[in-house]
């Protein structure tokens, strides 16, 4: 009787086991299919989610946004800056209650920027991805997207004269 219990305890053992690793296989695979997003984008010209936000300044270590919202508070709780392909992506993050400052200053410093990234640096009005379960969708983030111009710099010549 020793003998089978120990045999079926040993084969339960083998079954929890490789329950586990395929388990953990799908698990890195569905991650992996996650990470592989390529990008789509879509260019807006107005904002569609967001206030109004335009550079005020930019160089190797801030970007600074002024935000305005049309008569209504703004509920912007953080910019993330990321760099994809040579443009600068700021992609915000909203909170519940309104925030009082219209300026923001987005520390770029740590990222590597691309060459001509002052002309290309764009506002993620929205993203969205395919769901984990989608695995027959092409693996896309559509990302919608608003470019900002720096603004035209002041030459200091005056028509007084």
């Amino acid at each position: 009787m020793k003998f089978l219990r120990s045999h079926f305890c040993s084969g339960r053992r083998v079954v929890k086991r490789a329950v586990g690793v395929m388990a953990g296989s799908v698990c890195v695979v569905l991650a992996g299919c996650m990470n592989n997003l390529q990008p789509a984008f879509i260019d807006v010209a107005s904002p569609l989610h967001s206030a109004e936000i335009a550079v005020i300044a930019a160089d190797d270590e801030i970007v600074r946004l002024r935000i305005s919202g049309p008569n209504e508070p703004v509920f912007l709780a953080m910019v993330e800056p990321k760099v994809m392909g040579d443009g600068l992506y700021l992609f915000p993050s909203y909170i519940s209650k309104p925030t009082v400052s219209e300026e923001v200053d987005v520390p770029v410093v740590e990222l590597d920027l691309p060459a001509a990234w002052r002309d290309r640096i764009f506002w993620v009005e929205s993203r969205s991805v395919p769901r984990w379960f989608q695995v027959l969708r092409p693996r896309v983030e559509t990302i919608e997207r608003r470019h900002l111009a720096l603004p035209a710099p002041e030459t200091g010549l005056s028509d007084s004269g």
